[in-house]
């Protein structure tokens, strides 16, 4: 009896190696797919921060369009029937918008977004309530200068996220 229990005690212990090669294996495979599953969810995050920051570039432009009605270029035979308060009430939804997507614009502990949007509060007020053709004016330009001078870091921010989107 001592040599089938030998033999059983061998095949127990190749079994028991056997049984640790296996998990192994698997600890390894599983370890994998989570690695795997984290560069997906990654790659899903930066494509939908991606299409955020594409959004807010598309959004300032128009914004910027709409502005120009009372921007640089306007003069008082162009602003006539020009609704102004309407504008306002654009470039307070604007601003409105990229302050909720503000997130994205964090760099160095400065916020671009967030200070975009503190600078156009008193612009909105002083558009709305203006009267004159020069204080239509003086308030539309400022507006349209502060959105255009935040431009090209949305577009510079819009580039960078592009161009790190990996391609899977």
């Amino acid at each position: 009896m001592s040599m089938i229990g030998t033999w059983i005690s061998v095949i127990g212990s190749i079994a028991s190696i056997g049984g640790a090669i296996w998990a192994f294996v698997e600890a390894r495979k599983s370890s994998r797919a989570a690695t795997k599953a984290e560069k997906v969810r990654d790659e899903i995050i930066s494509r939908r921060k991606l299409i955020e920051v594409s959004q807010v570039h598309a959004e300032t432009a128009r914004i910027l369009k709409i502005v120009s009605t009372v921007g640089p270029a306007c003069n008082p035979s162009l602003l006539r029937g020009v609704n102004c308060g309407s504008i306002a009430k654009d470039v307070e939804e604007y601003a409105r918008y990229i302050n909720e997507h503000s997130s994205h614009f964090n760099v160095f502990f400065e916020n671009k977004a967030k200070e975009l949007c503190q600078d156009l509060h008193p612009d909105i007020e002083a558009l709305s309530e203006a009267k004159s053709f020069d204080d239509k004016k003086a308030a539309g330009k400022s507006i349209y200068y502060k959105i255009d001078s935040f431009m090209p870091f949305v577009k510079e921010l819009s580039d960078e996220r592009k161009e790190n989107v990996s391609i899977s």
